[in-house]
């Protein structure tokens, strides 16, 4: 039996019966039935039926209002800047203790007696058809996942066979596509609470995109999205947008502190691939992405693979290899300085080299008279032992400074 069809079957009844206004939400208030309108609506009710979603403090007025684990019938009370000019009956859907979603009853006349005892006996029902729906679902996003988790399989025939089914399947679109891994401070196993926090930010990120556009999978330490940009919002020069879009929700689903240093998350993107077959690479892209991310904090939150530059071509090399790297014993010494004049002046000759020994753009990029740079040039010259306008000893310091950020020696 068709789902959908008999969620609004019984919506229809009920309307008919009550000769009131229905409708069904899912947990995030998301539209999946609504009657004919029996009497006038209000913006809030207008809003879910035009965009199929309400907002997160509307969401959240609901949630406060609702007795947790309860599936009894409460009235929501009104509130003019979310829309709420109508007063409401709601009935929390519910199998086995799980919330499925609400049942909504405008209430333009007053209650009867009996108004809570029908809508209860009609959110029974309903608990019952997004049970079967949910369970339908899971099987195919079990399925989903399962084919998700094959397009990075070290095995080239069962990376084939994964991409085919998924685009056989109606499940996702030809053409180009690209791998976001987002991951948060430390590659460790994620506790429950940030895995569901995870699944949950991917599947909202995901509604950004078409049908067939998109894929996601949550791995033990670390959640994966993909995206087929062409023919989207999100053409492949605004994914860092998206990246930033993902990091919200996660942190949103928290209740995190974007600016708690646990709570810390980043997002890398890797080089859009032209066929799904080929997304092995690109995930592996956007994980080193993250891994620099993670260290060098000036690339910022949400990294694309391109913008790696140097550290890009460093990440090649395993991390405990690049540990075991030493560096120049000056530029050493200097590193392990506390004193904030020495971390300033390692700073500037940072700024330096990566302008490409340009004095003018460095001071004005630092904001410094350019007198101050060559003073604090060659003092950095006479400390670490080396001479910057020699090509050698320049690109000892340069490569030297990208590496002790890779490894964490640089902060």
């Amino acid at each position: 039996m068709d789902v959908v069809w008999d969620l609004q079957r019984l919506v229809d009844g009920l309307a008919e019966r009550l000769q009131r206004s229905v409708a069904v939400d899912d947990p995030r208030l998301r539209l999946l039935a609504y009657s004919a309108h029996h009497t006038t609506v209000d913006r809030a009710r207008e809003q879910s039926i035009l965009q199929r979603r309400v907002p997160d403090e509307l969401v959240d007025w609901v949630y406060r209002h609702m007795r947790k684990g309860s599936d009894e019938p409460f009235f929501l009370p009104l509130h003019l800047e979310l829309g709420l000019t109508i007063e409401r009956l709601c009935v929390p859907i519910r199998h086995r203790r799980t919330l499925l979603g609400f049942l909504w009853i405008l209430l333009t006349e007053p209650p009867d007696d009996r108004l809570a005892e029908v809508a209860g006996d009609a959110a029974l029902e309903a608990g019952d058809v997004l049970f079967r729906e949910s369970f339908l679902e899971e099987i195919a996003r079990s399925r989903e996942r399962e084919l998700v988790r094959d397009l990075f399989s070290h095995d080239g025939p069962v990376r084939e066979f994964a991409a085919s089914e998924l685009i056989d399947n109606d499940l996702f679109c030809g053409g180009e596509a690209t791998v976001m891994v987002m991951a948060g401070p430390r590659p460790e196993a994620l506790p429950d609470h940030r895995r569901a926090a995870m699944e949950l930010a991917l599947q909202r990120t995901r509604r950004e995109f078409p049908a067939r556009h998109s894929l996601h999978l949550v791995r033990p330490d670390h959640g994966v999205l993909i995206v087929a940009p062409g023919g989207t919002a999100w053409p492949s020069r605004r994914l860092p947008d998206v990246g930033e879009i993902l990091r919200k929700h996660y942190l949103a689903e928290l209740g995190a502190n974007r600016h708690d240093p646990d709570e810390r998350v980043w997002v890398g993107i890797g080089v859009l691939q032209g066929s799904l077959v080929t997304l092995l690479d690109c995930y592996q892209q956007a994980q080193r992405a993250v891994d620099v991310a993670r260290f060098v904090r000036t690339l910022g939150t949400v990294v694309r693979t391109e913008d790696l530059g140097v550290y890009g071509l460093l990440a090649e090399i395993p991390r405990d290899r690049l540990r075991q790297v030493g560096l120049h014993r000056g530029l050493t010494s200097l590193l392990a300085d506390e004193d904030p004049q020495v971390r300033t002046m390692v700073a500037t000759v940072e700024a330096y080299l990566d302008n490409a020994g340009e004095a003018k753009t460095t001071a004005e990029r630092l904001r410094i008279h350019r007198a101050s740079l060559y003073h604090r040039l060659r003092r950095f010259e006479e400390l670490a032992g080396v001479d910057l306008r020699n090509g050698d000893d320049r690109l000892v310091v340069h490569l030297g400074l990208k590496l002790a950020r890779l490894t964490g020696r640089h902060r």
